[in-house]
């Protein structure tokens, strides 16, 4: 029965080195090792933002996932959204939450910008919303240019 266990270990652990890695092999543009993005949500309050962002897990790294942990997953995520202020709120196989304070410039009158930001891979969709509009980009590596806005 411990050999059989420790085989099964021995196993996972190889297989937590060779998906990854066959994974990024894919070539896909939306791809940060074996998490696959599908859009990235911004939501503006003030100064500060909550990102949402929706990804698909590859099948054996998912399994290793909720066996060992987030831990990967976690440096992933904030990878790919690439805030330096930013704080995992939530996090599962498909989504993950991050908060973001001073993600925008306060001019202190009331009036707030959202300056330019680069992801770390192309984000099929991205949405920008603040509490007097909402952009959306499809295919893109960044959010481009501003976007000002009013305090709530």
């Amino acid at each position: 029965m411990k050999r059989v266990v420790c085989d099964l270990l021995i196993i996972l652990v190889l297989a937590a080195l060779v998906v990854p890695a066959a994974a990024t092999e894919n070539g896909s543009e939306y791809r940060c090792g074996y998490m696959t993005v599908q859009n990235i949500e911004i939501n503006l309050v003030n100064e500060d933002a909550q990102v949402n962002l929706t990804y698909d897990v590859d099948n054996g790294p998912k399994f290793l996932i909720h066996l060992l942990g987030t831990s990967d997953l976690r440096a992933k995520v904030l990878d790919v959204a690439n805030f330096e202020n930013a704080t995992i709120d939530e996090i599962g196989t498909d989504h993950a939450v991050l908060l973001v304070q001073g993600a925008a410039k306060d001019y202190k009158d009331g009036t707030f910008r959202f300056f330019e930001h680069n992801f770390t891979v192309s984000v099929p969709e991205l949405t920008v919303k603040t509490p007097q509009e909402q952009r959306v980009y499809y295919n893109t590596t960044r959010f481009p240019g501003s976007i000002g806005y009013f305090r709530t």
